[in-house]
């Protein structure tokens, strides 16, 4: 893994889509971590620490996921993201620290200025 390389957590419930984002992530060089809720998030978190969260703002626990990160004691400062490319921005604002991008350039943007 080269030093841009960052470990990310996907958490995603459906599964096709976290294997693609999964796959397009690994292409950039890095290495994933896999969740389907919140719960499941919050426990591969705690154990691998990842650099970033990747997530969805359909996801059934998003806010539950949120919440729970952001008060935890140790993963409270992990840099969380979004990629959705319908969001109307002028509507939605960032969900406790949230940053919503519109694509994966914005990721991969976001990702190396992950500090970590």
């Amino acid at each position: 893994m080269s030093d841009k390389a960052k470990t990310i957590l996907v958490v995603e419930d459906v599964d096709e889509i976290c294997s693609q984002m999964s796959e397009m992530l690994r292409q950039r060089g890095h290495q994933i971590l896999s969740a389907a809720n919140a719960e499941e998030a919050i426990q591969i978190a705690e154990h691998d620490r990842p650099n970033m969260i990747l997530t969805d703002l359909d996801l059934p626990t998003f806010e539950a996921l949120v919440q729970q990160i952001r008060a935890h004691k140790d993963l409270g400062n992990t840099p969380m993201a979004v990629i959705d490319i319908d969001i109307k921005w002028a509507e939605l604002e960032s969900p406790q620290g949230v940053k919503i991008l519109s694509d994966f350039d914005q990721l991969d943007s976001f990702i190396q200025s992950c500090a970590k």
